[in-house]
């Protein structure tokens, strides 16, 4: 039917415990909604009680004349688990609720509300706006809410907000009702139902056409009649059934395929074994006159579809879900960095989780890349994330992605989260540390059943993914002070790789620093030469923000090199990178070979002036030696000085 002529039928189903007196508040609302449709859609309001429910949706299925099922959220949920029919929940939104609210504080000082799930974290911040204590629960099925309803009776509160099953309820129970929901969100919820049947209807037409155009050209396709008798046989289907088409002509479908169920009464697909292949066939009935009159079957080897998923997965991809770096990239000569650049080569050769920890700076996200170009994994996605850059509720919408109407304001059809969009893949998560604790449970339950919960589905998706996470925080003491489970870090830390700073790689620095400059545009031979002449400073810096921060300073000596060459006779070195004259944390420079700690900040006013003449002592008189060490200007180092002798 064209797209223009196209009227969808949305039948609005309404339950009830009892027999109501005249339409309920609901039927009324839906039916003052459905005056805005009449040229948009057939909008049917069927109430049923609450113990016919199934019996009425099972019948308005049978009669395979209904597009969409709108009703409660509570209904609704319970109905996908019964029916094929689309079904679309009515939601409550914040702005339902709000003037609800403002309804009931006219009736009373205390007023509680009902909500199917899930609560409205909003009121706490509106609670100020009302002059009505507030107290809210959640249901899940129609005895808990016979029960949070008797409760708050129980508990003094004279109005009671919520569906319609909680309105009546509440009325039964001798308080009043107050129906949460209003014209506006009935039309949110019909339009959003008119968009779903639009969609749904345009891609059926699109698989029709598509169909037959395959049903012409290579797949393969038996026309049958009412009595399940060939008509016809494309060529290839003869070959796939290795018969002849005059053969086949006039037999029964089941001697060709033995497997096949053609009870069905609409499109369907099913799995069929014909010798030793699989097929997966499409059946497609033929009405006429409204009764049916023979079916189409179309058959494709499965492996076929399944190279053509592949293909396709790898055609959609999209691009930002890919590793740039390899092994043969990383630079390093130092030991510790070297065993710990073959561990990773190892584990590349793994399907494990691994555990990436080291310092800000110092590579990691380089090594995970490199993790899964080495891995057979390799031309499926490479899904990175920080899990420190997104606030917690943007982080979980991120990660797990949500079904349409999830929430007030969510993208028409939902939204696939990263950890779906890593299918086959690898799912790098880097600051992993500072994931909050909510969502480590959620994250959890990924690792352990590879299968994620999209926010407001009901059903979980499989996923077949790599987790490469990493952190620069000491994992255990977040354990200790309750931000970290400790469940999650043995799911995780199952192989481990630490990257050492770039402090303990100091044979690394100059060769990094000159592989860094030749990535930098117009390099010339006076480059090299100011580098070389920054190196001692260099290999004495502690690099606080590693591999990054040298890459700062050597893009730095790359644009400033002609300045340092002359042009520029007030510039200096300390002057450009003061960073390689500051007084470096004591802990990281090791001054002693034990873990004695010089900084005057360790010690007590009354220890501190002593402490100080003993690294002097120690440094043979050597103020900016012994200021260094302290963690002190030369200026504080001789104060404290003056005061220790009282001049």
């Amino acid at each position: 039917m064209p797209e223009a002529l196209y009227l969808p039928k949305i039948i609005a189903l309404l339950t009830h415990r009892r027999p109501a007196n005249g339409p309920s508040p609901m039927a009324c609302l839906i039916e003052q909604a459905a005056g805005d449709y009449h040229r948009r859609a057939h909008i049917e309001i069927v109430d049923t009680p609450l113990a016919q429910l199934l019996e009425t949706a099972r019948t308005l299925e049978a009669e395979q004349c209904v597009d969409m099922i709108v009703c409660s959220g509570a209904t609704a949920e319970y109905l996908r688990q019964h029916i094929s029919i689309p079904v679309m929940a009515i939601h409550m939104g914040e702005f339902d609720l709000v003037r609800a609210l403002d309804l009931a504080r006219s009736r009373a000082t205390r007023v509680g509300i009902l909500s199917f799930r899930h609560t409205h974290p909003e009121l706490a911040a509106m609670q100020s706006l009302f002059t009505v204590a507030l107290r809210e629960a959640t249901y899940s099925n129609f005895e808990e809410a016979r029960q949070q309803v008797q409760q708050l009776v129980d508990e003094g509160f004279a109005v009671i907000v919520g569906s319609s099953t909680i309105v009546e309820l509440a009325q039964a129970s001798g308080v009043q009702g107050v129906l949460a929901l209003n014209a506006d969100s009935i039309r949110r919820t019909l339009n959003n139902a008119l968009s779903l049947c639009h969609s749904r209807a345009q891609s059926l037409r699109q698989h029709q056409r598509l169909n037959a155009v395959l049903r012409n050209l290579s797949d393969g396709v038996i026309a049958v009649d009412a009595e399940g008798r060939v008509q016809s046989i494309n060529p290839k289907m003869a070959v796939l059934l290795q018969v002849t088409a005059q053969w086949a002509q006039g037999r029964c479908v089941h001697e060709l395929l033995p497997t096949l169920d053609t009870a069905a009464l609409q499109e369907e697909n099913q799995l069929i074994r014909v010798g030793e292949q699989t097929l997966a066939a499409t059946l497609t009935p033929i009405i006429e006159a409204g009764q049916p009159d023979g079916m189409v079957i179309t058959c494709q080897e499965t492996r076929a579809i399944q190279r053509a998923e592949r293909r396709i997965r790898i055609q959609a991809r999209p691009r930002q879900f890919t590793a740039r770096y390899r092994f043969e990239q990383i630079l390093g000569q130092a030991p510790a960095f070297r065993a710990t650049l073959q561990l990773a080569k190892r584990y590349a050769q793994s399907d494990s989780t691994v555990l990436i920890t080291g310092e800000s700076g110092t590579g990691k996200e380089l090594l995970a890349q490199s993790l899964h170009n080495a891995s057979a994994r390799q031309p499926a996605p490479f899904v990175a994330i920080n899990c420190a850059a997104f606030a917690e509720s943007l982080l979980e919408s991120e990660l797990f992605g949500y079904e349409e109407g999830a929430f007030t304001g969510t993208r028409k059809g939902g939204r696939v989260g990263l950890i779906e969009s890593a299918h086959t893949g690898t799912l790098f998560l880097d600051e992993i540390g500072d994931m909050p604790v909510s969502l480590q449970t959620r994250l959890l339950r990924v690792l352990q059943e590879r299968e994620v919960l999209r926010l407001g589905a009901s059903e979980p998706t499989p996923v077949d993914i790599r987790v490469v996470a990493a952190t620069h925080c000491d994992l255990r003491a977040h354990i200790a002070d309750g931000r970290f489970r400790e469940d999650l870090y043995y799911r995780l830390n199952i192989l481990r790789l630490a990257v050492p700073p770039l402090r303990e790689r100091p044979e690394d620095i100059a060769l990094l620093a000159n592989a860094l400059l030749e990535r930098q545009p117009g390099t010339a031979p006076a480059d090299h030469e100011v580098l070389q002449t920054l190196t001692p400073h260099l290999l004495r810096h502690h690099w606080p923000g590693n591999i990054r921060e040298l890459e700062n300073i050597v893009e730095r000596a790359a644009v400033c090199a002609q300045a340092l060459r002359g042009d520029a006779p007030d510039l200096s070195l300390s002057a450009l990178f003061p960073e390689l004259f500051e007084q470096a944390p004591v802990s990281l420079l090791e001054v002693q070979p034990t873990t004695v700690l010089d900084d005057l900040r360790y010690h007590g006013k009354t220890a501190e002036r002593a402490h100080a003449r003993q690294v002097v002592n120690a440094c043979q008189g050597n103020m900016d030696e012994a200021a260094r060490r302290l963690g002190v200007s030369r200026t504080t180092l001789w104060r404290r000085l003056r005061e220790s002798t009282g001049r």
